[in-house]
């Protein structure tokens, strides 16, 4: 299994970028590589399609989410990428002095070349926190 984690700390209130960021549905309103998201729901179960910018198609099915907690978690249900048994988790955490972290993971096997694979996932979660960075800093 494969692990990639993106991490950063903001300078928002975490309720507040969860607010922001936290929508199943709403990734696409925030994340640069992507152009389109289609799907309905926040609940387990909810799919969402996203389109790329470079026109590749990935559906994606939410598993959990706790606005409590700040966090969701989702699988991959058909992609490109050569990847089976994807779990990510988008999280806010609270640093208490309103601050807040973000972390994305993503654990996955991939069924072509693990190293590229890993780079080419990590570099999607990177480009996701980067944006946030420059959006909220």
């Amino acid at each position: 299994m494969l692990h990639a984690e993106a991490t950063t700390e903001l300078p928002v209130d975490a309720d507040r970028l969860w607010a922001s960021i936290g929508s199943f549905q709403g990734i696409a309103e925030w994340h640069p590589m992507l152009c389109q998201v289609e799907g309905t729901g926040e609940s387990p179960g909810s799919t969402r399609t996203a389109t790329g910018r470079d026109g590749a198609q990935q559906t994606e099915r939410l598993r959990e989410v706790d606005p409590i907690r700040r966090q969701y978690r989702y699988t991959m249900e058909s992609t490109a990428l050569p990847v089976t048994d994807y779990l990510g988790e988008l999280r806010v955490g609270d640093a208490g002095d309103g601050t807040s972290t973000v972390r994305w993971t993503a654990d996955f096997s991939a069924t072509d070349d693990p190293d590229q694979t890993l780079s080419v996932v990590q570099g999607f979660l990177d480009a996701g926190l980067q944006q946030l960075t420059r959006r909220h800093s």
